[in-house]
Parts: C-alpha cells; structure tokens; sequence
C-alpha cells in the first residue's frame, strides 16, 4: 500500500449503504469540498436525525449502477454481499473503490487520524482491524498528551 492524502475538492463520492458504517464514513468525508450521494433503502436514525448540508443528498432506493456512473470515489457499506459484490463490478477502472466488506476488492482504505500540535497522524492496520487501528491510535493520542508543550519548550 502506498499511504497518500487524497484532495477531494470538486470529486463526487458515493456511499452505498445507510447504515452505521456508511455513517462513520460520512463523518470524515462531510467537511470535504465535494459531493457527496448516499443510496440505500433504507437509513439508519443517524441519517434521518441529521441536518445534512447541501452538498450531501440520500436517496432511499434500491442500488443501481447509474447511482455510481459519475463517481470519482465509491464506498460500499451495505450489509448485503450481493449488492457490495454488483457495486465493485459496476465500477469502473479509473474509480477508487472502498469495499468494506471484502478487503481483497478494495483499491484503498481509510486511516485514523490523530491530530496534535498542527501534525496529523494517521494509523492504518491496511484494513485488517478497525479495533487495533483504534487501539493504537489512543495510545498515540495519550503519548501525544503528554508531550503538551514539549515541542515549544525546545525552540
């Protein structure tokens, strides 16, 4: 894997899912300079509780492949392996898929990020497990802390 940073201003991101793991990926992806579909059948509370801004729309309907024709990066989070296994064959070469049910079909994955002192830290297990990615990042976050002010004294 090679660990980059991806500028996502004017890209078009699809999540196909409404449940909480499309909603955990809503959430790092929601401040970013984009558009944002979500498409699922149904929505999990969180969705139907939010305020969404304008550059995020749900729709509540059935998953076809037009639903991720203009996608620049597509997120599969459906609970249904049917669905996530025609999304990942409906897209296409030149799009960035995360399939979060099957590791081996994803072209990326998402990292934790820790950020302290205007440095960002990000923590990747290469999608093998979220709990030890989680893990490691709290440790990081409590060493981080006890470094408050370190980097000041130095220079």
């Amino acid at each position: 894997m090679y660990p980059i940073q991806l500028n996502l201003k004017r890209k078009h991101i699809v999540i196909v899912g409404g449940g909480k793991i499309a909603w955990r990926k809503l959430q790092k992806l929601k401040g970013e300079d984009c558009t944002i579909d979500i498409v699922s059948p149904t929505f999990d509370s969180l969705f139907l509780n939010a305020d969404l801004p304008a550059h995020i729309q749900c729709f509540s309907k059935q998953y076809e492949a037009k639903d991720i024709a203009l996608a620049d990066l597509i997120i599969i989070a459906t609970n249904d392996k049917d669905v996530n296994d025609r999304v990942r064959l409906d897209a296409k070469r030149h799009q960035w898929v995360n399939h979060t049910g099957d590791r081996s079909q994803s072209d990326f994955f998402n990292m934790k990020t820790v950020a302290f002192d205007g440095v960002t830290f990000n923590i990747s297990s290469d999608g093998e497990s979220i709990q030890k990615t989680q893990y490691y990042a709290e440790k990081l976050e409590a060493f981080l802390k006890s470094l408050e002010g370190d980097y000041d004294a130095k220079n």
